[in-house]
């Protein structure tokens, strides 16, 4: 039996969290908070190299990562 994975439901599961992301810091932005974080869901295989520089370029670079924690669990942003 041949495997196969679904490389669109990875790219659109990214948009999800980039979005969630960008949700959240403009909720922070509303009640003053420059930095907070963001935690991926439990055993979820995401790059958050390539959602750091999406997050980044959607955002203009008003938002950025300050800090990747250890094993991919969480990232810490601040808005500019």
């Amino acid at each position: 039996m041949k495997i196969v994975v679904n490389k669109e439901a990875r790219k659109l599961r990214q948009q999800e969290i980039v979005n969630d992301i960008l949700n959240k810091a403009k909720e922070c932005a509303e009640k003053g908070i420059i930095n907070f974080t963001y935690y991926f869901k439990d055993n979820e295989d995401v790059c958050s190299l390539t959602i750091n520089s999406l997050v980044k370029r959607k955002s203009e670079s008003t938002v950025q990562c300050r800090y990747r924690g250890n094993y991919g669990t969480h990232v810490k942003y601040s808005i500019h």
